[in-house]
């Protein structure tokens, strides 16, 4: 395999996003603390991770090769730990070996799925946006087959798909340059299976990467980065640019409704990576999200416009109108919240701090009804990923549980997947499961409990 290019004119290349070489298979990791006796199952993360030599002037962090991480944890232990690159049929010509089973016809778009990784129907998926399907991995990570949800998906998913907690379902917003001015809404059902698909008009072809709903309503982020043509001929890799003419607005699609049913609600200018939460409160719709003032502007590499900051949208349902506030100004993204709340009211949220080049760093926990935020003071020798929040046995309040991240140890340049109570998150770890390895910082994880 060939050398690593780390040329300093990319930042997406450098530090904690500078991508591994090998894909490792360790047994019986150190745990320092104590595991809580209740987890069982694994901890997932994906991220971009490119193989062979790479043009830094031409890399766009969201375009690496896909690279899975995974820990197994059960009885008070951590079995293993393992990476494995997500085949396609790109990388399994990298790597010479034979491409994976597909269910697709050779010419279907295939983007390395980088973004996340999910536990649904007893499977495991590797996903990505921008009209590319999901890969199915079996337990231990490896690559199984580029899937189609057993026939039923049209064309394209998402990288980030969010289960209803009152149905199983998993709610999905998809987009694909070849659509034009229009984007897929999909919900797939516990049995693994899109059940339903909306077509909904938009006024460009905008990169939507998240989804937030409601009881009422399913939220679409129509908003100004957007597929630019020029740049598509030019051969960039992902040629979504900002649109300082394009009016972003979010639409309000009722949960069973057609497109026509669909509320515009103008807003100003703005970009939605990831939302916290939605949820109905009379005639609005409130929605907590990661706020960029721009995206894929001036920096086309990776997103670095400026501090996204957690704001708070009211929208309302019969006047057209809505209002913005800011809920906490420091640099903040990757929120996460107790999944059993999603698209219903939440008190609580946890989030990666974010410094310069999107290193992520601090460990956060909002309190949205008192606005007091709480962050873990380790920053300088400890940067952290995105949070996930695992309900303890048993849990009454929203934030009786655990918050499960992983972190890169700035002194020994090794990872470890920390562990704390939710209610005591600037306390010390109740367990950290040590990997003698560097995790790149990627994009998503979760707890897929067995």
């Amino acid at each position: 395999m060939s050398t690593m290019n780390h040329d300093r004119k990319n930042p997406f290349l450098e530090g904690n996003l500078a991508p591994v070489t090998e894909e490792m298979t360790v047994a019986d990791l150190e745990v320092i603390g104590t595991l809580p006796p209740e987890l069982d199952g694994r901890y997932l993360r994906n991220g971009p991770n490119p193989i062979g030599d790479v043009n830094p002037a031409k890399y766009h962090w969201f375009s690496g090769h896909g690279m899975v991480h995974g820990i197994r944890i059960r009885n008070g232990k951590a079995e293993w730990y393992r990476n494995r690159w997500v085949r396609d049929r790109e990388v399994a010509s990298l790597l010479n070996e034979s491409p994976p089973a597909s269910d697709w016809p050779s010419d279907h778009q295939q983007f390395a799925a980088n973004t996340n990784v999910i536990g649904h129907a007893g499977k495991t998926f590797a996903i990505v946006e921008a009209g590319s399907p999901p890969v199915e991995l079996s337990y231990d990570l490896e690559t199984v087959r580029i899937s189609n949800l057993e026939g039923t998906l049209p064309h394209a998913y998402s990288a980030h798909p969010k289960r209803d907690p009152l149905t199983g379902e998993l709610h999905v917003m998809t987009y694909f340059w070849g659509w034009g001015n229009q984007v897929q809404y999909l919900v797939v059902g516990t049995d693994g299976r899109v059940r339903r698909h909306v077509d909904i008009p938009t006024a460009g072809g905008p990169m939507i990467h998240d989804i937030a709903f409601t009881k009422k309503y399913v939220l679409v982020f129509d908003l100004p980065t957007v597929f630019n043509l020029e740049a598509a001929m030019a051969g960039s890799r992902l040629p979504y640019y900002w649109d300082h003419n394009y009016q972003a607005r979010i639409g309000l699609l009722p949960r069973e409704g057609t497109a026509e049913d669909v509320k515009w609600i103008d807003i100003d200018p703005c970009y939605i990576f990831h939302p916290m939460n939605a949820y109905d409160d009379g005639d609005e719709v409130v929605l907590d999200a990661a706020r960029h003032e721009k995206m894929f502007d001036r920096e086309r590499r990776g997103p670095s416009e400026g501090p996204p900051t957690l704001d708070r949208w009211r929208l309302n349902v019969v006047t057209g109108t809505h209002t913005c506030e800011r809920i906490d100004d420091r640099p903040q993204e990757f929120p996460r919240i107790n999944e059993g709340l999603v698209g219903l009211r939440n008190q609580f949220g946890y989030c990666a701090g974010i410094g310069q080049n999107f290193a992520q760093d601090t460990l956060l926990k909002v309190d949205l009804d008192n606005r007091v935020v709480e962050t873990r003071k380790d920053t300088k020798r400890y940067g952290y990923g995105e949070p996930v929040f695992i309900p303890r046995d048993g849990s009454k309040a929203e934030d009786d549980g655990y918050v499960m991240a992983l972190r890169l140890d700035g002194e020994t340049q090794t990872s470890e997947l920390a562990i704390f109570d939710a209610q005591a998150i600037t306390e010390d770890a109740i367990a950290v499961v040590r990997v003698p390895a560097r995790i790149p910082n990627g994009f998503h994880g979760n707890w897929i409990p067995d």
